[in-house]
């Protein structure tokens, strides 16, 4: 049976190469995103023919396709990929349409195509993040996906970091077109390893990974609580535990049974959807840290570059490397999810949430042009970066571990269309729904009620935050519990 495996079948469908293959995807559709934010302006004016003075409402129109399109296709993605066997054509599709949008902005020379490859860059991004999180969260172990999501905010870091410097000098040094010469390398080397990933199949008895669900299995059999195995989820499923006949004998003595394969019980007993999901505080909770986030993200974005240009005099180059001290935070994002893998999501939600409250209401100090207040706000941009990659990647954990809790708790309630992908894509709606509120409520109030208004309104509304997610939130995964008191008695 070796023999017939796919060629370096150990490795490409290792949990590593899953990981890595995602967080380039991520890293490729974010770099993609910030290169073309610098050449936007140029390309309106001098290829489209936009007047100057009209070019930034055509960039805020931009702005609004892409995150329209980004909400349209996120739930479109998260049906898709959760009624496929496989997530990987999904994937791949929103690669293609990546590969799209970026043809479409080296030919454009009319405001109706730039328009359509913002909108496939919308697009894409969908694919990207619901689908490619779900990879991860499929064929990355229970007690591990803390740690996974976290290494993907690295690729995302690194995206909003070299996207605009490198296209600037890219657009400086090699012209227009010159500029999309790593961009195109980069979806090359994307098409490769999206291809080249051997995922977990939702229907995968000899799965080496579906056997670590059957302690899940025995905590679910020792409270009277019986699954059939010819019908139950994929990842619970193992030939060697019984068959249908077996169900079939038990099924009548339990009243609690899930319904077997071809049982006439079938039709009475609906699926549970994404909207079981929705009836406990905590998915709503992680699409609520996910919004609040992404409104400090663009909160951020929006105010800060302005105010020390006004505030220290700073060129827009110095503007801009001010966001390296919010981005280096990003690099923990490995330490934070084995930390959140240990101790569950709610602790390190609430401290990062209150962590964000103080860090705002004190940058109303930055006031003056001096050396203090730089460092000042130097370190308050250190523990709102810190503050967000914490809280983004307690809310990629929540959204994987409340399926599976649900599962753990429900076995084969979802029959074979688990809705992890689903749930990722309401916490993908979600930020895309921040990012249009952030610079709203954030400009609004800079404008209206001044610097010290603005930060103590995010202040209180990270404040307010953080009290249903310390009381509410995911505590430790029961399945982890599971799994380690089987191990210390085995």
């Amino acid at each position: 049976m070796e023999s017939t495996k796919p060629w370096l079948h150990r490795i490409r469908s290792s949990e590593s190469f899953v990981v890595a293959v995602v967080t380039i995807a991520i890293f490729t559709d974010v770099f993609i995103y910030g290169m073309i934010v610098p050449i936007i302006p140029v390309a309106l004016v001098e290829r489209v023919g936009t007047r100057e003075e009209d070019a930034q409402y055509w960039v805020s129109v931009l702005l609004a396709v892409y995150g329209a399109t980004l909400l349209i296709g996120s739930p479109l993605f998260g049906w898709f990929a959760d009624h496929s066997r496989y997530r990987k054509l999904p994937f791949v599709i929103g690669l293609v349409a990546l590969g799209a949008s970026t043809l479409l902005f080296v030919v454009a020379r009319s405001m109706i195509l730039l328009i359509l490859a913002r909108g496939l860059q919308g697009f894409s991004a969908a694919g990207v993040w619901v689908v490619g999180l779900a990879i991860v969260a499929d064929n990355v172990t229970p007690e591990r996906v803390g740690e996974a999501m976290g290494q993907t905010t690295i690729g995302m870091t690194w995206g909003f970091l070299l996207g605009p410097m490198i296209g600037g000098i890219m657009y400086e040094k090699l012209g227009f077109y010159g500029t999309f010469m790593i961009p195109v390398a980069l979806i090359v080397m994307d098409v490769i390893l999206r291809f080249a990933i051997i995922e977990v199949p939702k229907i995968a008895p000899d799965s080496e990974r579906t056997r670590n669900s059957q302690a899940i299995d025995s905590q679910a059999d020792a409270y009277n609580t019986f699954t059939c195995h010819g019908s139950q989820s994929p990842q619970a499923r193992d030939p060697d535990i019984g068959t249908e006949e077996d169900c079939h004998e038990q099924t009548s003595l339990l009243r609690s049974s899930t319904p077997c394969a071809g049982s006439s019980s079938l039709s009475k007993q609906k699926p549970a959807t994404i909207f079981s999901l929705l009836k406990s505080p905590r998915l709503p909770l992680a699409c609520t840290a996910t919004i609040v986030m992404a409104v400090m993200v663009a909160a951020l974005e929006t105010t800060i570059p302005i105010y020390v240009m006004e505030t220290f005099g700073w060129s827009s180059g110095g503007a801009g490397l001010i966001f390296v001290a919010s981005s280096i935070p990003s690099f923990a994002g490995v330490l934070i999810g084995k930390f959140i893998d240990r101790i569950g999501v709610r602790i390190p939600a609430a401290i990062a949430f209150s962590a964000s409250a103080c860090g705002w209401i004190l940058m109303r100090f930055v006031n003056k042009n001096t050396t203090a207040d730089i460092i000042l706000l130097t370190a308050l941009l250190f523990i709102l970066g810190l503050a967000v990659v914490t809280i983004e990647v307690t809310a990629m954990t929540e959204a994987s571990q409340v399926v599976g809790d649900y599962e753990s708790e429900n076995p084969g309630a979802f029959g074979e269309k688990s809705p992890v992908a689903q749930t990722y894509a309401l916490f993908n709606m979600a930020f895309a729904g921040g990012q249009l509120l952030g610079p709203i409520l954030a400009g609004g109030l800079r404008v209206r009620a001044g610097w010290a208004a603005m930060t103590l309104v995010l202040g209180v509304l990270c404040a307010v935050t953080a009290v249903p997610i310390g009381l509410f939130s995911g505590a430790l995964p029961k399945r982890v519990e599971v799994e380690a008191e089987r191990d210390a008695s085995g």
